[in-house]
């Protein structure tokens, strides 16, 4: 007997594609690219919503989003504390289960990014029966930039998200 067809809804693909637009919101706020958001740089974050820099609920609330995600308490979020932060209630259903399982053969094949073809033959691998289609849409989903892929670098952390999930 086949496994059954796993159908990715719409609904896990916006929130896996909210997921990365935090990674990429972490790196526009990361200002000197060093894989760490500061307070002063979670202020910018939060003034960026609309809130006044004179606003001491601004300073107030980088200091509790810090004390809630700064998970090694050195008073700065990596890119995992930002999106485990922000991504804590995202609801990506049977797709984090797929995405965690497919990372590992993805990561040990040594490139540099994953095309929606690849991520099926791994899925297809491992006994996983999701569509081409399906996959092309997953890599879409989080496909920044159009060309179709997906830094895998980008993907281990969007992984690691969806642990937070």
């Amino acid at each position: 007997m086949a496994p059954p067809t796993t159908h990715i809804s719409s609904s896990d693909l916006n929130g896996l594609s909210s997921i990365h637009n935090l990674l990429t919101t972490f790196k526009y706020f990361d200002s000197n690219s060093d894989g760490l958001i500061t307070i002063n740089e979670l202020e910018a974050i939060i003034e960026s919503l609309g809130f006044s820099s004179v606003d001491t609920a601004v300073t107030n609330e980088a200091a509790e989003m810090m004390k809630q995600g700064d998970t090694d308490g050195d008073g700065m979020l990596s890119s995992e504390d930002f999106i485990g932060l922000m991504a804590g209630q995202m609801e990506v259903g049977e797709l984090a289960e797929l995405l965690k399982a497919a990372y590992p053969a993805i990561a040990g094949a040594g490139e540099e990014e994953v095309r929606g073809e690849e991520l099926y033959e791994v899925l297809s691998t491992m006994g996983s029966v999701v569509s081409m289609d399906d996959c092309m849409d997953i890599i879409a989903s989080m496909d920044g930039d159009g060309d179709g892929a997906v830094c895998v670098d980008d993907l281990k952390l969007v992984v690691q998200a969806l642990s937070y999930t």
